[in-house]
């Protein structure tokens, strides 16, 4: 059998991530370390040892490639498997995109299911189009689409906005706006899906994700509104690689998940990627202290 061979090959410590059977865990796993690996590895045991259909599995990543990847090795490794029991597996924005596409009620939001998803300067021209409309004060254009952004992820509130125009008027506007004419941002298949779980919940058996250090905070409200009752995570990624802090990213997000999830915490050590001596080297940089093995 694949599985039984994969397993041989990983060493004690991926290993015993990929068997662990605690209600959440977060595995810290250094570059070099296999993460992918044990990540595929993990939902493979989960799915032929422990028989949880891959429609009860969320894998949330950060991007397409390495949801196809995980998904070409799941669809090499069984045969007949259809690419639909794989539809909550992939990035946060398009298993959104699939949930609202086919699982939650858009409906009860104003949308049809063949809403279209916009690019960023697409809805920056809608909200120029209601400003002239409505004859909005709106401050620094230049700066409008940042602080849209921000007022939408809750960064920008009227209460630490140093700017008084009508920012969060255009805001509640735009909203209507692009429900009006069946559209969606990237941030709104994310919102809207967050939206739609508080009241529509799903059958998911484990919660699976990928470079989790780089979760921002609706990403992180994403994550939780899908886990339900008996729902258990298993969580990957480096404290030491943050790279998306510039757009939200929760800095401390392993503490967090830790102490809200009363998470295990295992850890991949051994690199196969560098020498010792750049290791040694590397050490001196890593803010966790977390032991490199080349």
């Amino acid at each position: 059998m694949q599985l039984e061979e994969d397993l041989e090959r990983l060493n004690q410590y991926q290993k015993e991530a990929v068997l662990d059977d605690s209600n959440a865990c977060i595995v810290n796993a250094n570059v070099g370390s296999g993460k992918t690996t044990v990540l595929i590895s993990k939902i493979m045991y989960l799915h032929h040892v422990k028989k949880v259909p891959y429609q009860n599995m969320v894998v949330l990543t950060f991007t397409n490639k390495a949801a196809n990847e995980i998904k070409e090795r799941l669809s090499g490794s069984a045969v007949g498997l259809d690419m639909e029991e794989l539809g909550t597996f992939g990035t946060f924005h398009s298993v959104a995109l699939y949930l609202l596409r086919n699982r939650l009620p858009i409906e009860n939001l104003g949308y049809t299911r063949g809403f279209l998803v916009i690019e960023p300067e697409e809805e920056l021209d809608i909200a120029m189009q209601v400003i002239e409309e409505q004859k909005l004060v709106i401050k620094y254009k230049n700066r409008l689409k940042k602080r849209l952004e921000q007022a939408v992820a809750g960064q920008l509130t009227e209460n630490n906005s140093r700017i008084q125009d009508d920012i969060f008027k255009l805001v509640r506007l735009l909203r209507e706006e692009k429900v009006k004419q069946n559209k969606m941002s990237f941030s709104d298949l994310l919102e809207n899906t967050n939206q739609l779980l508080e009241t529509d919940g799903m059958d998911v058996k484990w919660m699976i994700i990928d470079e989790v250090q780089d979760c921002d905070k609706m990403q992180l409200d994403f994550m939780e509104r899908m886990m339900k009752g008996d729902t258990r995570l298993f969580a990957v990624g480096d404290p030491n690689q943050i790279i998306y802090s510039w757009r939200g990213s929760t800095w401390n997000v392993f503490y967090v998940l830790k102490d809200k999830y009363q998470a295990k915490e295992l850890s991949l050590p051994i690199n196969y990627r560098s020498s010792s001596s750049i290791l040694e080297v590397a050490k001196c940089f890593l803010q966790n202290g977390t032991p490199l093995q080349g």
